[in-house]
């Protein structure tokens, strides 16, 4: 398989500040995503000073990176305290997936697919 660049991910939710930092901690001790998740910013809209980090970034690669970021989502999905429908906006190059759920099994079905379409996995 082929180096497939970066996954950006966001999320919306209640709590997006805390979800996002919560979700960057979680991904980054799966052990096959370490050193591959890193916390980015976006750029502010004029007249905004910007916010905290809102974008995270996920370097895929071989050795099946994305199953393991759909599995580690959905599993923290499951995680959470309060079952909370929270919504993912998941882009790798020029395509971009956005799921609204609170359902770790449709997030993880619908990840997968999207991060193995076009690259033969």
């Amino acid at each position: 398989m082929n180096d497939m660049g970066d996954a950006q991910l966001s999320l919306e939710s209640t709590r997006p500040l805390d979800d996002s930092l919560e979700l960057a901690e979680w991904l980054r001790h799966e052990r096959g995503l370490q050193g591959h998740v890193r916390l980015t910013q976006a750029a502010p809209v004029v007249g905004e000073l910007g916010a905290g980090p809102d974008l995270l970034a996920v370097a895929l690669g071989s050795g099946g990176i994305g199953t393991v970021l759909a599995g580690s989502l959905a599993t923290w999905l499951q995680s959470r305290r309060t079952p909370t429908k929270v919504r993912i906006t998941l882009t790798r190059a020029d395509r971009t997936l956005e799921i609204e759920t609170g359902d770790a099994n449709e997030a993880e079905a619908l990840i997968t697919r999207f991060l193995s379409d076009g690259n033969g996995a």
